[in-house]
């Protein structure tokens, strides 16, 4: 009877083996990013969770005060006391700091919550949680246009120099479906989503695929619903020059006017110190303007 004469074993040759390892790295470069991208898309997703809890927070409240927006004061408003910022205000509508800190955002980045401000408004320690979001003050904070107004100097109850921003009232806001609440800020939250500090800690390569989530941030608006939406960089001067000011701003240059509580206030700029003449909120940031401040935009 015939029997097949069985091959002896035999060892894979170094060339296989190489081929192999070839196919598990092409395989493994290419399925890597769709798996960051994937762990990023749902941090994004809580963000914008996030997002909407503070924008419904911030209707409540209005609701609940003669339909006006909460005022910012100024550190020492009560002696010895933190600056007395909105989120304390809205906390009550939240119960929930962590609400207030974005999932994508760096762990060694952003600001704590001012404890003894919180004391002062017997509201809950942050106990060192950080957070990552920014309240619309205006396009350039002190001169508002806004849920404030612009920085008024003042004193406190015991005679020392404060200041504050008084809240808008809602019949300000001429489509509160278009006025922006809070955003993402990068990474430090820098009490407001104004376009020059939005990226003031921002330390990575300045192009905008390197933002918080992937060249996209999270907004919340003055009727409670909110939305992701991109938004590039630009900096007023050389791109890489470390002294250049880094600014931010919707990708879509319409979008630019939803800092705007009314896109035909004229706001003071000239009154802080921006070296630009006082002009309308709505027209502020168009291309031409920031052409013309000598902005710089960032590559994609």
């Amino acid at each position: 009877m015939y029997r097949p004469v069985s091959s002896p074993n035999r060892a894979f040759t170094l060339i296989e083996l190489l081929v192999v390892i070839a196919i598990i790295a092409i395989l493994a470069a290419i399925l890597f990013p769709v798996f960051a991208q994937a762990r990023e898309k749902a941090r994004q997703t809580s963000c914008l969770s996030n997002m909407k809890q503070m924008g419904l927070a911030w209707f409540q409240y209005v609701q609940d005060y003669d339909e006006t927006g909460p005022t910012i004061h100024g550190t020492n408003w009560v002696d010895g006391v933190d600056r007395i910022t909105e989120y304390l205000a809205l906390y009550p509508y939240v119960k929930n700091v962590d609400v207030w800190r974005c999932p994508s955002a760096s762990g060694s980045d952003g600001t704590g919550w001012p404890d003894s401000a919180a004391d002062a408004l017997g509201v809950p320690r942050a106990n060192g949680r950080r957070f990552n979001y920014g309240y619309n003050w205006g396009i350039l904070i002190y001169a508002g246009g806004g849920l404030v107004g612009q920085e008024v100097p003042s004193v406190n109850a015991q005679g020392n120099p404060s200041d504050y921003q008084a809240g808008k009232p809602l019949a300000a806001l001429v489509a509160p479906a278009d006025v922006f609440v809070y955003s993402d800020s990068y990474d430090t939250y820098r009490q407001t989503m104004g376009s020059e500090a939005i990226l003031s800690t921002y330390a990575g390569p300045r192009r905008n695929s390197g933002l918080r989530h992937n060249g996209r941030f999270n907004v919340c608006f003055a009727d409670g619903h909110a939305k992701n939406m991109k938004w590039i960089g630009f900096s007023l001067g050389p791109i890489d020059a470390p002294s250049s000011p880094q600014l931010l701003v919707p990708a879509i240059e319409s979008d630019r006017n939803k800092w705007c509580a009314d896109p035909n206030e004229v706001l003071p700029y000239q009154t802080h110190g921006y070296g630009i003449p006082d002009m309308p909120c709505g027209g502020t940031l168009s291309n031409a303007n920031i052409a013309a401040f000598g902005g710089t935009f960032w590559p994609n």
